[in-house]
């Protein structure tokens, strides 16, 4: 599938099958962490920050660089000011640091719970986007984001006895990350930098941050199980699926979007990830869990499903497009 082709689709499906696709990757990790020994012939960590984060992100660009051709890739990079390309390194190191945060999550916390508490994520990227691109947020909106943070708080608190529990501590900090990436991925394709370019060096910067971690931390040697039986074959099949035709669907939905329509129009992420954790992970969510995912949804739902008034309409057309 092409940029070109991406590019044509409405970009709310667009933006929504994005997020059926991320929200795989957390129950997907956990998957393989349960099935990894048989993959990997016998090896027992072949799931490790390596392979799965390091692997998933060379892959991912090792496939945009061959689809696309590497001449047209570096014809596009030398085109851009340094002002963009440092946005892009920027980026990039924002998904290393999103990926890590959350690959280290899902090691102490429970996967719905991790779907659950990235939903503050999106309405972080609907305030901060409002706010530094001058997009308002009516009264309704607030009123939703305001049950979605009940609800966050309330997966936090309960289902740890009121302790903070050290892997939801990282998911939430994901979230700012998101949020961030978000935005800065935003102000990359206002300036028309072309989806190839951003998806490429998106993951090939954070193959090298991945890289130089596992070096430091770890030592060369980590990179042997990277190879080790089938890993190898299913990490590309994950880079290719859930990493490149993600991030394409992605970035075209937010350069279409304004932010307060991104941060609505991921109303069904949690329904997807609840939905892969059981069926891959088999995990029933508790009680808690579950009252928190209806305060969720019901957060999301105002938020996404109200239309604003004459007034407030009008006063959107005077700050700029709404989508």
């Amino acid at each position: 599938m092409t940029s070109l082709s991406i590019s044509n689709l409405n970009p709310k499906f667009a933006l929504v099958l994005s997020r059926a696709l991320a929200a795989l990757r957390p129950a997907l990790i956990s998957f393989l962490v349960v099935n990894a020994m048989q993959l990997s012939g016998g090896i027992q960590v072949p799931i490790s920050f390596c392979n799965v984060l390091f692997v998933g992100n060379l892959c991912a660009s090792i496939t945009v660089l061959a689809w696309f051709g590497a001449t047209e890739i570096f014809n596009d990079l030398r085109a851009l000011n340094w002002r963009l390309l440092l946005g892009l390194f920027i980026d990039g190191c924002f998904a290393a640091l999103l990926s890590a945060l959350i690959f280290r999550g899902l090691e102490v916390t429970m996967v719905t719970n991790a779907v659950l508490l990235a939903r503050l994520g999106p309405v972080l990227y609907a305030i901060a986007g409002a706010l530094i691109f001058r997009k308002p947020i009516l009264k309704w909106e607030w009123m939703g984001f305001s049950l979605i943070v009940v609800g966050v708080v309330a997966i936090v608190l309960k289902t740890n006895n009121f302790e903070i529990n050290f892997g939801d501590i990282l998911i939430l900090c994901s979230t700012v990350v998101y949020a961030s990436s978000a935005i800065i991925g935003k102000f990359i394709l206002s300036k028309e930098t072309k989806l190839r370019t951003v998806v490429f060096t998106r993951n090939l910067v954070s193959s090298i941050v991945f890289a130089i971690i596992v070096f430091v931390l770890f030592g060369p040697d980590h990179f042997t199980e990277t190879f080790a039986g089938q890993l190898w074959i299913v990490m590309a099949i994950y880079a290719l699926i859930l990493i490149v035709i993600a991030q394409f669907l992605w970035y075209a939905a937010l350069s279409k979007l304004d932010s307060r329509t991104v941060g609505k129009w991921t109303v069904l992420s949690p329904v997807f990830g609840v939905t892969y954790a059981f069926i891959l992970n088999g995990e029933r969510p508790s009680l808690t869990q579950a009252m928190a995912f209806v305060v969720i949804m019901a957060g999301v739902a105002i938020a996404s499903f109200t239309k604003p008034q004459p007034k407030e309409i009008a006063s959107i057309s005077e700050n700029g497009t709404s989508s």
